[in-house]
């Protein structure tokens, strides 16, 4: 079950249910997201679609209190990161904090890029990653796209980590070597996962985000596979939950949680 595939496939941003309307406007217009769909009804529940200006799909989903895959009960950002690309972050982080939206300080990434995160609609924690060589092609969008590295976690120990997310995840380690600044890049068809070492007491038993990076399998039947798979292997897993569209989530030693989704 381990060779099962886990490749990159978005995701989705958590709003709640009754401010899901002011939700799609703030995401449109703050964002610079052109809204191309909505969906509702069960049992997944209330759903936007975003065409972002460059490429990829962003999509908002409604906490469902019934359902444990997407309840907002021990809901906790964590050190998990769901990375956006913008083009000019200092730009942009001045035009969030003049929206009255919470940034935090730009830290300088191992690979020389910068990232800042932003506190957007419901307080929910998105990080952005700043690509020059997108610089004037979207004036009118803050955020762009996925960023080249769209998964960002912390961990407690890098060589256990790496170790971990290539025999549950079937990922490899990147041919680059970050360790001596605390870092480590994870590749699946490219390198997308940043591993971080961090303090412990930054660390939670288990994290619920508000940005949900979603993995996909293609296959259904080995979606049920991986998830009684995982249950094996000791780990924490949800039930599945959805019909045509299903998902389930699990967690790493560290309390990221990681997102699964299957639609055919």
């Amino acid at each position: 079950m381990t060779d099962t595939r886990m490749t990159f496939d978005g995701g989705f941003i958590m709003v709640p249910w009754d401010q899901f309307d002011e939700a799609v406007e703030w995401y449109g217009e703050k964002m610079g997201w052109t809204l191309i769909g909505r969906g509702e009804g069960p049992p997944v529940g209330r759903k936007a679609f975003f065409k972002m200006p460059g490429t990829g799909q962003a999509n908002l989903k409604t906490f469902e209190s019934d359902l444990s895959h997407f309840t907002s009960e021990d809901y906790h950002e964590g050190t998990c990161r769901f990375c956006f690309r913008t083009a000019n972050l200092d730009q942009t982080l001045d035009y969030f904090d003049r929206q009255g939206v919470t940034c935090s300080t730009p830290v300088k990434m191992p690979d020389r890029t910068r990232s800042a995160d932003i506190f957007a609609f419901g307080n929910v924690r998105l990080t952005l990653s700043e690509d020059k060589k997108l610089e004037g092609k979207f004036p009118e969008s803050r955020v762009i796209q996925y960023a080249a590295k769209p998964l960002w976690l912390g961990v407690s120990d890098l060589d256990a980590s790496i170790e971990w997310y290539s025999r549950i995840c079937g990922w490899t380690s990147s041919n680059k070597n970050f360790q001596d600044r605390g870092f480590a890049l994870m590749r699946e068809a490219w390198d997308f996962a940043w591993l971080e070492k961090v303090d412990s007491e930054q660390l939670s038993k288990k994290a619920n985000p508000g940005a949900r990076l979603y993995f996909q399998i293609k296959e259904q039947k080995d979606l049920y596979k991986k998830n009684e798979w995982l249950k094996e292997q000791g780990i924490e897993v949800s039930d599945i939950v959805g019909e045509r569209w299903k998902g389930f989530h699990f967690y790493d030693p560290d309390g990221n949680r990681l997102n699964v989704w299957s639609y055919y």
